[in-house]
């Protein structure tokens, strides 16, 4: 699973952003590493994209849930879904 920390130059919200997706990512227990990637066409705040496709995170400074759905969504779909598609 690839997981992205997107931000633009400058930008000092994606230290929190960061942080509360270590925090999550460690409690949930996944051996995935998080890419930093700055864009300068970025204007916004930070931007999370697992697998390449962005995820809508409602004020992702405040809401650590959000982040933890869609980390662990990913995970089983990359996890289980290869096991079972043999059946």
């Amino acid at each position: 699973m690839r997981v992205e920390l997107i931000y633009a130059p400058g930008c000092n919200n994606y230290q929190k952003v960061l942080k509360r997706l270590e925090m999550v990512i460690a409690e949930e227990r996944l051996p995935v590493p998080i890419e930093l990637v700055e864009e300068t066409r970025l204007q916004d705040d930070p931007m999370i994209r697992i697998d390449g496709e962005a995820v809508g995170i409602p004020k992702v400074l405040t809401c650590a849930d959000a982040m933890r759905d869609a980390i662990s969504k990913a995970w089983r779909e990359m996890a289980v879904n290869p096991l079972l598609a043999g059946y």
